[in-house]
């Protein structure tokens, strides 16, 4: 009889608990950082960044996931991307070098209306295609 109210009051508290709604993740920002002539010119400017150093040195395939660090003065870097392969630093510091003129053009995460280092992501996806000519 024990057992039997134990795992009745067990399963009630369960499903009490079930029932309750978690608490949202509180946004770190209030404004999140963005490229201000606008992600067209973004795209733009990446792509031309990428075609001048991945086409000629990497091979890369699929989607390839940026983090993108803006401080609060609005100059980015490029720090990390994901999934990691081979020579992925030398990658990033090429991809830093060709975009060095656009560090420029963000403008940082705000809270409470004061400019804060933020993370933007930004994804590409790839399908360079290396092969010898005959």
């Amino acid at each position: 009889m024990k057992n039997a109210i134990s795992f009745l009051l067990m399963l009630v508290g369960l499903l009490f608990s079930a029932q309750q709604i978690p608490n949202p993740v509180p946004k770190e920002w209030d404004k999140d950082a963005f490229y201000k002539l606008g992600k067209e010119k973004l795209h733009k400017d990446f792509k031309r960044a990428l075609t001048y150093t991945v086409a000629e040195n990497y091979v890369i395939n699929g989607i390839i996931t940026f983090a993108i660090y803006v401080d609060e003065k609005g100059f980015a870097k490029i720090i990390d991307m994901k999934p990691k392969f081979k020579n992925d630093q030398l990658l990033l510091d090429d991809l830093n070098y060709v975009l060095r003129k656009t560090h420029k053009n963000w403008q940082a995460a705000q809270k409470e209306n004061k400019p804060v280092k933020s993370i933007y992501y930004y994804k590409i996806n790839f399908n360079t295609e290396v092969y010898d000519h005959d």
